[in-house]
Formats: C-alpha cells, structure tokens, sequence
C-alpha cells in the first residue's frame, strides 16, 4: 500500500518573514518566522527555528548539534558539508536543494519531504526516520545504516549504493528509483517496496546470480 504523505509544514511558500543575520545564531537560540539566505558560518549547540525559510547558502558547512527544525521550508537551500548530529527535523520541506555530506546522524526525521534535492554521500546513520518522502532525488550512497525506519518513500530517485545495513525497516517504498549496489540485511528485504524491474538489483544485493538457463558457469 502506498504510503501517506508526509503533513506539509505550517508555512506558506510565498510567506513574508523578518530577515535574518548571522548574529541571531548563538547556543540555545530560538528563531520564529525568519527568513535565512546570506552565508552564515553557524557553529551553535541547540539552535531551534520555527516557521522559517532558509534558501541559498545560508547554511553550507553550518556545524549545529541538536538543531531543531519546525514547520520549516528549505527554497534552493545550500546544505552541503553541514553536520546536524542529533538533529529534529519536523514538519519541513526540503526543494531542490543541495545537500552533499550533510550529517544528520542519529537525527529524527518526521514528517519531511524532499524534492529534486542533489544529496550524495549524505550521512544519516543510527536515525529515525517517520514519514519521510524523497523525491526525484540523487541519493547516491545515502548511508542509513543502523536506523529506524517507517513509513519512508523513495520514489523516481538515483539510490544507488544505499546502506541500510542493520536498519530496523517497518516500511520502506523504494519504486521507480535505482537501486544498484543496495547494501541490506536479508531479513529485511520483506519490508520493501519494489518494482519488477527492481527485482534484479535485489537479487544482486542477496549475491544470487541472474543467467539464462541455457548459461553455463
């Protein structure tokens, strides 16, 4: 059964916010309905944004431990090379942004929806995930090893290489998306969702081999 959608954020795409700066990020700061899009070199522990956009660069390499995030909306955002280890992340939409390396380890991840996001290489190990839809995606060697997931699409998107090694999956919908080189425990290839023409990369990731019967080895 197709998974339900995950519940859009409480902000409209076009809403007008106050602007933000650099210096509104700081240990414990608690930022509503503002907009980030300049470059800010961010290192702070337990930054909470409610009802925020943040597009362009304003977050590239921002090192923020426990961030959280509510209701946000991420416009052609720059998250590359930033590490938000221990993360929340609720209620937010992620649009055609850039998020090579990002780190969400050990993150939860509720309700977010990401489209047309360029992410390989993206770290999200030992988190939950609920609700969680990707979209026409690269998600080249995304490693969610060692998470729980739940209730996730990853739909019309380049997988190849996932890692789900000694994940907890209930539900995983991997149609229409490439899944070559996958990375996963037999046990849970009963929790996924495929197409027949992924059948093939299932069995590759199961090492079986795939001959003709008129083949010999």
């Amino acid at each position: 059964m197709p998974h339900r959608a995950p519940e859009p954020p409480d902000l409209e795409p076009g809403a007008t916010l106050a602007t933000g700066s650099t210096e509104m990020f700081s240990d414990q700061a608690a930022l509503e309905n503002t907009e980030f899009s300049t470059p800010i070199a961010a290192f702070a522990r337990d930054v909470s944004l409610s009802t925020c956009r943040i597009t362009g660069p304003a977050l590239a390499a921002s090192t923020l431990p426990s961030l959280r995030t509510l209701d946000c909306r991420f416009q052609s955002a720059d998250c590359s090379g930033a590490a938000w280890i221990d993360s929340r992340i609720i209620r937010c939409v992620f649009e055609s942004c850039k998020g090579t390396g990002l780190d969400t380890r050990g993150g939860t991840l509720r309700d977010v929806r990401f489209n047309e996001c360029k992410m390989p290489d993206a770290f999200m190990q030992e988190s939950t995930l609920d609700r969680v839809w990707f979209e026409s995606c690269n998600l080249s060697a995304l490693d969610l090893s060692g998470s729980t997931l739940d209730r996730v699409t990853i739909r019309s998107c380049d997988a190849r290489a996932l890692r789900l090694l000694g994940a907890r999956i209930t539900a995983l919908d991997l149609r229409g998306s490439r899944i070559d080189h996958l990375a996963i425990d037999p046990t849970s290839i009963k929790h996924l969702i495929i197409d027949p023409l992924q059948a093939p990369s299932i069995l590759e990731s199961l090492e079986a081999k795939v001959l003709d019967v008129h083949v010999d080895l």
